[in-house]
């Protein structure tokens, strides 16, 4: 009896740090900036749990789903990418179950 009441706490505990270990979610915050060229959109990737997300894949679309920029978060955890003309949408994918899509209404942009 003593032996199974102990295999259970192990087992609850363990599912519980498992879940623990999964319970973020991604974050992406962008905004319009410039540099001596051309205005440009700078996003930061990182998880609820406050961790950076570097190495992360970026994607910018238009409304057409044209492909108007791609790459991955620097070691930085940033993304830039020139502002597109219209309406577009950026997904942020760092994996399964931390994909993240936002609209160009949801980039704070200051200019």
């Amino acid at each position: 009896m003593l032996r199974r009441a102990t295999l259970l706490s192990i087992t609850l505990g363990s599912m519980l740090t498992s879940i623990a270990s999964f319970a973020h979610y991604p974050i992406l915050t962008c905004n319009v900036g410039h540099n001596d060229q051309s205005k440009l959109v700078i996003c930061e990737a990182s998880f609820s749990n406050r961790a950076k997300a570097p190495n992360v894949i970026m994607e910018v679309f238009s409304d057409e789903d044209e492909v108007l920029s791609s790459g991955v978060t620097d070691e930085k955890a940033m993304y830039q990418f020139p502002l597109p003309e219209g309406d577009y949408f950026i997904l942020m994918d760092a994996g399964p179950g931390h994909v993240l899509e936002i609209s160009n209404d949801e980039v704070n942009n200051n200019l």
